[in-house]
């Protein structure tokens, strides 16, 4: 009848009766079912009076939380529910997340990864005395940096942002290789800080991995289209077997690449064989590795050991978050690089320029 007076599926809201599970122990089953039935066979959308669920019940807000997040599961709209309640909410925001709806991972972490402080406050006697939280606020954006826009959508994980900004910082003739080196290295560099500091979370290291790569992209065809002369030397390089992080190392490939190198990369998760392989095959001056984890960083030293084995001339230059200089002459390799940038000046040492 409803649909006969022109209204459609939009304008219907389907509001299952939620019963107190004190009562009807079957009662959360089956609203389950109808907002499952609802989303899957009717396409309608739904909403609850959340806290019926629960009546009668000591703690009410555990079973409220729990039962909220299997309704979001099942496919629920919309509930009648308290926003002050921060457990609840927290279940919301998690359970979303775990769903994989859009910008899901931004809004719990700007919900519950904040860091909090509390402020006591009211007269000496205590009488009066309340408790009121703040939120401790981090300035993600360094002041040199503020007014940079490049830097700040780097940062902030905003990956079409990133492309227009440097798509109009071409087009008004600022070079790529400053773009690079003054603008994307610096914000990348500042995520891994916040990231240290516990400021930053993964998904947020994610994103500006992404909107960093994405920037990248675009630079790339200016910043080799200027190349000229003769290469430097060939460099071989690689994430080692078993480690599929590669943002810092497709950086180091990058900046070499701009500076002159003649440079083969061979992606993530690469087997030593195929390092030793290319770098015969391609008589290469130099063999770069990364590693990200503790647990693949002893897969370099296979690689030192097979390039003397193998009476290759490549110099091996390894880098990444758990590499140290010291742990460059524990294994036997002959270069360390901190940074993207650090990697150019460590290649020309090694090749004697």
């Amino acid at each position: 009848k409803a649909f006969n007076e022109g209204l459609t599926d939009e304008d219907i809201i389907i509001d299952g009766l939620v019963a107190t599970i004190g009562a009807e122990p079957y009662a959360a089953v089956n609203t389950l079912d109808t907002i499952k039935y609802c989303k899957e066979e009717l396409k309608i959308p739904t909403v609850c009076g959340l806290s019926n669920i629960s009546f009668g019940l000591p703690d009410r807000m555990f079973v409220n939380s729990s039962f909220m997040s299997m309704a979001i599961m099942a496919g629920l709209t919309m509930a009648i529910a308290n926003p002050g309640q921060e457990l609840l909410m927290h279940a919301v925001m998690a359970a979303d997340l775990l769903m994989n709806k859009a910008g899901s991972d931004e809004r719990y972490i700007n919900r519950v990864g904040e860091q909090k402080i509390s402020v006591v406050e009211g007269e000496v006697s205590g009488s009066d005395t309340k408790t009121t939280t703040k939120t401790k606020k981090s300035n993600i954006i360094p002041e040199e940096f503020e007014e940079d826009k490049i830097f700040t959508a780097v940062v902030k994980g905003k990956k079409e942002l990133v492309i227009s900004l440097i798509k109009e910082a071409l087009e008004e003739n600022e070079p790529a290789n400053k773009i690079l080196d003054n603008r994307l290295i610096p914000a990348i560099n500042q995520v891994g800080v916040l990231f240290d500091k516990n400021i930053y979370y993964l998904p947020q290291l994610i994103s500006s991995a992404e909107a960093m790569s994405a920037g990248v992209e675009v630079l790339e065809p200016h910043l080799n289209s200027g190349e000229s002369g003769d290469s430097k030397g060939t460099v071989v390089i690689a994430t080692v077997e078993h480690d599929i992080h590669d943002i810092g190392k497709n950086l180091v490939a990058l900046m070499l690449k701009n500076y002159g190198y003649n440079v083969i990369d061979l992606g993530k998760d690469v087997k030593t064989e195929d390092i030793i392989r290319t770098a015969k095959e391609e008589d290469a001056d130099i063999i770069g590795l990364s590693a990200l984890m503790t647990t693949t960083m002893m897969e370099m030293k296979k690689v030192v050991e097979e390039v003397k084995k193998n009476g290759l001339k490549a110099k091996v230059m390894i880098g990444g978050a758990c590499i140290t200089e010291g742990f460059m002459k524990e294994i036997g390799a002959d270069g360390y690089s901190e940074d993207a940038k650090q990697a150019v000046e460590v290649a020309d040492k090694l090749m004697g320029l």
